[in-house]
C-alpha cells in the first residue's frame, strides 16, 4: 500500500489495473485493495467505528453483512454501517479486486 503523507501524495485518478493504494482525505479514506485467492476474513467490526462500501472490480467473493450473505461479482456493492459485523472470502481461482470506501477515517498510517 502507498504511504500518504498528504492530499497531494497520491494519483487522483484510479483505473482497474492499479495496484493497492490508500487515500486518506479530511473525512473518508479509499483503498484500492487486492484480496487474495481463498483469503478468508472471519467476522468482525471496524474500530472506530466506519461505515463500510464495498464496490467489486473483478474476482468474486462471498461477503456476509449481520444475517445476510452475497455471492458478490464485479459491479456489485456491499453497504456495511458502522459498527456492523460484516466478513468475507474470496471465491474462486483469481484474485478479488476491490474499492473500499471507510468514513470517517482512521488516524493516517505511520511512517
Amino acid at each position: 500500500m502507498v504511504k500518504i503523507t498528504d492530499k497531494t501524495d497520491y494519483s487522483r485518478f484510479a483505473r482497474p489495473t492499479d495496484e493497492d493504494e490508500g487515500m486518506w482525505l479530511d473525512h473518508v479514506e479509499v483503498h484500492l485493495v487486492t484480496h487474495p485467492v481463498g483469503q478468508v476474513k472471519e467476522m468482525h467490526t471496524h474500530d472506530p467505528p466506519q461505515d463500510h462500501v464495498i464496490v467489486m472490480r473483478s474476482g468474486r467473493m462471498r461477503w456476509t453483512v449481520e444475517d445476510q450473505t452475497l455471492d458478490a461479482a464485479p459491479g456489485d456493492v456491499i453497504v456495511t454501517p458502522a459498527g456492523v459485523a460484516h466478513g468475507y472470502e474470496v471465491l474462486g481461482d483469481e484474485p478479488a479486486r476491490v474499492v473500499c470506501v471507510d468514513s470517517p477515517k482512521r488516524a493516517k498510517p505511520e511512517g
